[in-house]
């Protein structure tokens, strides 16, 4: 199959940006997609353009023998998580992806669950490249933000709050279950099964995050582990902070499946949950609570911004992790 073929049957989407009517209330929208050169945006000048590139690896950052529309939903739904640690609403994406060979059953499967995550989350796909090699996506997502709603990693001072959002440590614990899961989900257990949905099918918290900024002085999406991400908001923001292991929201299937001591570990260091990690002061905590409830997203408060390191502790007293977080080029 020639590669614009490829791209025809399988990649456009066909969306009807004519039909788009943002621009004409001062937002931002798309104005050509898949078609011509490069994609066409409008951008009004309150707003600003944020971007995210991952790129995912066969059997580094999923395992290639997953179902390919679990490979395009997660390619997707990582990207999208970073413009919810920005903030930012989604408004396009572009997928660049390297095939080892031309499998119509692979790719329509693919396709149908990329699709369906570009509904979910409301982005189009607009651009991109085919070509071939070892299984290799590549996807770059772009999103819009009204310049005062902003979450950078900067801005955390002491005395803020720490929140962290959804459920912490699921995806890491499911790697374990990979055997089992990838052999036929009919062998795990009802709570091995919700530790897997949490690894194979994340779910960033996009709209809760477009609103948080109202409160939220800076934030970042946990895909590292909460320590190691954490770290970033403190070291940009030259602060230190005192995290509190027992206030780290733990599902039920996660203490389950691994107990509390080790569902305490895979919080702290585990990665790849995809949640959102923000500073707000104190006297937002009510309307925090209140817009988790509106969108029906869990947040936790899990320590404070203080002068100084970060200290780990469980009940004032000093708590040992014995899991590092993921590191590149560290594995």
């Amino acid at each position: 199959m020639a590669e614009f073929d490829l791209i025809e049957q399988y990649f456009n989407f066909h969306y009807d940006f004519s039909s788009n009517s943002a621009d004409k209330k001062g937002q931002p929208s798309v104005v050509k997609g898949i078609g011509d050169d490069c994609a066409i945006f409008n951008i009004p000048d309150k707003f600003q353009l944020v971007t995210s590139t991952d790129t995912l690896v066969s059997d580094v950052h999923f395992f290639s023998n997953l179902q390919p529309e679990l490979i395009a939903y997660k390619a997707l739904a990582v990207n999208v998580s970073d413009l919810a640690a920005m903030g930012a609403k989604p408004l396009a994406f572009t997928l660049s992806i390297t095939l080892p060979e031309v499998s119509e059953r692979w790719l329509s499967d693919f396709s149908k669950g990329l699709k369906s995550a570009s509904e979910k989350f409301q982005i189009p796909l607009v651009g991109g490249d085919t070509t071939q090699g070892p299984l290799t996506i590549n996807i770059t997502a772009y999103g819009t933000v009204k310049q005062s709603r902003l979450l950078r990693r900067d801005k955390a001072q002491v005395g803020d709050d720490i929140w962290v959002t959804g459920y912490l440590g699921e995806a890491a614990a499911a790697l374990d279950l990979s055997e089992k899961a990838l052999g036929g989900r009919d062998e795990l257990t009802e709570a091995e099964n919700n530790l897997w949905q949490s690894l194979a099918t994340p779910k960033p918290p996009v709209k809760f995050a477009t609103k948080l900024a109202k409160f939220a002085e800076c934030g970042l999406d946990i895909s590292d582990g909460l320590m190691a991400d954490l770290g970033h908001i403190l070291k940009q923001s030259q602060c230190g902070a005192n995290l509190d292991v027992e206030f780290l929201p733990l599902s039920d299937s996660l203490v389950e499946v691994v107990g509390i001591e080790q569902a305490r570990q895979f919080a702290l260091n585990g990665g790849d949950d995809y949640q959102l990690c923000f500073t707000a002061k104190s006297q937002h905590r009510n309307k925090i609570l209140n817009l988790g409830e509106r969108y029906k997203v869990n947040t936790t408060r899990v320590g404070k911004v203080t002068e100084g390191d970060l200290i780990v502790q469980l009940e004032g007293e000093a708590f040992q992790p014995t899991r590092a977080s993921w590191q590149h080029f560290n594995q």
